[in-house]
């Protein structure tokens, strides 16, 4: 069943094509800041952890560092959404945001104990998590047709990340040796932010959206009084749980089996990204959201049991197809679902449907994720008082792999798809078609008819 498009926003004053481009540079700039430095950050925390390095973090800080960004993502995204439906222009507070996260970003490359650390990776992603949000919003409101052109739009924030993390991954042939263990793709990441900021202020202005009546926080409310996000929020929450642990760990992973340049192999995945991003339009139109979303969460269990049985370098095809698997399991879940609670949110409360759906992913999730991811770090790979950690992988993968699995089945059995305006708390009456009655009268009382 194709996604509904959303109601256009006024035109733009910019030719279709270069709106577009304006709009997919914001994208590209958006996810080259985290594709910098996020892909290596489990690298260079194992680098500083005893055994294997400088003592700055403990056993299972890989997967607690998991926790600052659903902290941040729990709380600010809805806080944000609410603030440019209601008072200030989107593009502002984006460009806000990214002068901060500039800041906190470098201010983390300097923590030298693993508190600290701790504290301003939460200050990053309490600004930082909000800019995904809000800068979907101001491409689903501009864009004519959002059903068909964000997916286009999407894909080029993942060329921006591909983009950032190749060059963090092939620095040895630029340089001669590996920065994957540093604190350099921090600054990288510091320096796209800075760019970031600026351009924020040349996008098309995008000032709130008319409310109905009904009190401010009234779209608001609706949106967590709809049974219809709800239950879809719900279903993300356990989506995500497990793919934390493929973020904090997949980096570490090839590393620990010598890959060549493992930065650059985790690219593959964007590349595959790319591809079912602007297939979007073709796979939404042919089948039924909850198919998409039911395949693209068996993708990640199809992931997870294939580096389960990989055993390293043993089978590298496997790994490879693993990690190229992340078209499907990522977007069908992630971006499919941010143009479906894009569907359900009435007007005036857009954007907050987009924090709602950070929350619900990269907040409770992830939470979730890092403190399975945490806890599993601590008893296979890195168990405190082991030296050396046994790094037991495949038990590791299959626990993400089981809890993908029962995150498929519980879809499957409990989701059902919300029509855009049936049988939903944001749902508005339509006015009855006019009978042949109605229009003769109309047509007796209009002297132009």
């Amino acid at each position: 069943m194709p996604l509904p498009s959303a109601e256009a926003s006024p035109p733009d004053p910019l030719t279709s094509t270069g709106l577009h481009w304006r709009l997919s540079v914001m994208m590209a700039l958006q996810w080259a800041t985290i594709g910098a430095w996020t892909a290596t950050l489990a690298t260079y925390i194992g680098a500083n952890t005893q055994p294997l390095g400088d003592a700055i973090f403990g056993a299972s800080f890989v997967g607690d560092i998991g926790a600052a960004a659903a902290f941040g993502a729990l709380f600010s995204p809805v806080l944000c959404g609410i603030l440019v439906d209601r008072w200030f222009n989107i593009e502002h507070v984006l460009s806000a945001l990214n002068i901060l996260a500039c800041g906190l970003l470098i201010a983390m490359s300097f923590a030298d104990q693993q508190g600290l650390f701790f504290m301003i990776s939460v200050a990053y992603y309490l600004v930082y998590a909000p800019t995904g949000a809000l800068c979907s919003s101001i491409a689903l409101r501009r864009l004519p047709n959002s059903a068909r052109d964000f997916p286009r739009v999407r894909a080029m924030g993942t060329v921006g990340y591909i983009v950032s993390a190749s060059l963090v991954g092939l620095w040895p042939l630029l340089t001669g040796h590996s920065i994957e263990a540093t604190v350099v793709p921090m600054w990288i990441g510091g320096v796209v932010h800075a760019a970031y900021a600026v351009y924020a202020l040349t996008l098309p202005l995008t000032p709130p959206e008319e409310t109905e009546s009904g009190g401010q926080f009234s779209g608001v409310q609706k949106l967590w009084r709809s049974r219809g996000v709800l239950l879809f929020l719900g279903f993300s929450v356990l989506a995500a749980i497990p793919f934390r642990g493929y973020e904090s760990f997949i980096n570490l992973y090839l590393n620990q089996n010598d890959y060549t340049f493992p930065a650059w192999v985790q690219t593959f995945a964007q590349y595959s990204e790319v591809l079912v991003m602007v297939a979007i339009p073709l796979l939404t139109a042919r089948f039924s959201l909850k198919s998409l979303l039911l395949v693209g969460v068996l993708a990640w269990a199809a992931r997870f049991a294939l580096l389960a049985f990989s055993n390293g370098a043993a089978y590298p095809w496997m790994t490879y197809t693993a990690i190229m698997l992340h078209g499907f399991s990522f977007v069908l879940v992630f971006i499919l679902g941010q143009l479906y609670i894009d569907r359900l949110a009435p007007a005036g409360a857009r954007a907050s449907a987009q924090g709602m759906h950070v929350l619900a992913v990269f907040g409770i999730g992830t939470l979730i994720g890092s403190r399975l991811t945490g806890w599993a770090q601590s008893v296979w790979l890195t168990p405190l008082g082991v030296d050396p950690p046994p790094y037991e992988w495949q038990k590791f993968w299959l626990l993400q792999c089981g809890v993908s699995l029962a995150a498929a089945a519980m879809f499957a059995i409990f989701f059902i798809e919300t029509p855009l305006t049936t049988g939903d708390a944001s749902a508005s009456p339509q006015p009855p078609e006019p009978g042949p009655e109605e229009l003769a009268e109309a047509e007796a009382h209009n002297p132009t008819a």
